[in-house]
């Protein structure tokens, strides 16, 4: 792994922690917690595919399903408020 890759995945890491923190707060969400986790890392914070897969430690494919679930999940209105609260308070709007 060269260094900037080291160092995405670093700042990956970094940012999953505070993801934990909100998603674990959250009852509705926090029986989903890896896949809403792997979804805020890739949507919110913008972390490719791969990036995610080794902050988590897991393959990209793995991250890609977890995509798929919140998306389906998402068709539900209230996982879908909870999911957009911390959205809304990870990016400041």
């Amino acid at each position: 792994m060269c260094e900037r890759q080291s160092t995405m995945v670093r700042a990956a890491v970094t940012a999953l922690k505070a993801i934990r923190i909100a998603v674990a707060a959250s009852p509705l969400l926090s029986r989903r917690q890896q896949v809403v986790e792997t979804y805020l890392l890739v949507t919110v914070c913008n972390v490719t595919g791969a990036t995610a897969a080794s902050a988590l430690g897991c393959t990209k494919q793995n991250v890609s399903k977890h995509q798929r679930t919140v998306e389906r999940l998402r068709e539900n209105t209230a996982f879908d408020q909870a999911l957009s609260e911390i959205e809304t308070a990870m990016l400041g709007e």
